[in-house]
């Protein structure tokens, strides 16, 4: 018997932690990350003639309408000459991406033929939106990096401590963008549980969020337990983004 209530306590307080941490539902997206160099005597102009051609084509089916797509372009990395850009394409669903996907693969190899850059790399993702930045975008920007969780932490903990952590950030004026990654085919192999994405609509507000970071929110309750979560972060990476499309 009391071996019995023992086992009962542990179950209760289990499930009492885990219904007081797990406060937030993630809500999945894909996105697909094309990671492309120039062919040679080819620049970005040809990409954007490209893109419009893109977008012309897209229309005449409809497939594509709650797709959206940015342009990242590498600016603090450990090495320049790996890639000149990212095309990124995201959509609400898998069922919405993948049909998208059936007709580029059936009808769109004529405008492929004409695509200025070449992939090395494509991976599929899905994502987790954890807060995202007001106002009208421009030249923004975004940084990666490839995190690791303590072990015995899952997915939704972490989102969780992440989601807390992004709504008090906001009380004190942060107006970043942040999203957990979870690369499904294609990604890069190596010791990390998720990619993590801080993203800013304008260059200057990545700046500004990383300043009112050290003066008003590093060692709050929710940056601590942030910590408890997060094993560690490495591989940081940071492009300019340029949005060259809009879901409908």
């Amino acid at each position: 018997m009391r071996h019995l209530l023992v086992i009962l306590i542990a179950f209760y307080s289990a499930f009492t932690f885990a219904q007081e941490t797990i406060e937030h539902e993630p809500v999945a997206n894909k996105a697909e990350y094309y990671v492309s160099s120039f062919n040679p005597r080819k620049d970005i102009d040809d990409l954007m003639d490209w893109a419009a051609d893109f977008e012309a084509w897209q229309n005449e089916s409809g497939l594509y309408d709650s797709m959206s797509t940015s342009l990242l372009v590498p600016y603090f990395i450990s090495d320049t000459s790996q890639h000149d850009l990212v095309w990124l394409n995201i959509w609400p669903s898998s069922t919405e991406q993948y049909a998208g996907l059936d007709n580029w693969l059936n009808n769109g190899g004529k405008l492929l033929s004409k695509l200025p850059v070449t992939n090395s790399q494509v991976v599929d993702t899905w994502q987790w939106a954890i807060s995202e930045p007001e106002g009208e975008s421009s030249i923004g920007m975004v940084r990666y990096s490839d995190c690791k969780m303590k072990e015995g932490v899952s997915g939704r903990q972490a989102f969780n401590a992440y989601k807390n952590f992004a709504i008090a950030a906001k009380e004190k004026g942060d107006n970043l963008g942040r999203k957990m990654i979870f690369p499904s085919a294609g990604g890069t192999e190596g010791d990390y549980d998720y990619v993590y994405a801080l993203y800013a609509n304008q260059a200057s507000a990545l700046g500004a969020g990383a300043d009112l970071y050290w003066s008003a929110i590093n060692g709050s309750d929710e940056d601590i337990a942030l910590g408890e979560v997060i094993e560690s972060c490495s591989n940081y990476r940071t492009y300019s983004s340029m949005d060259i499309k809009a879901a409908k």
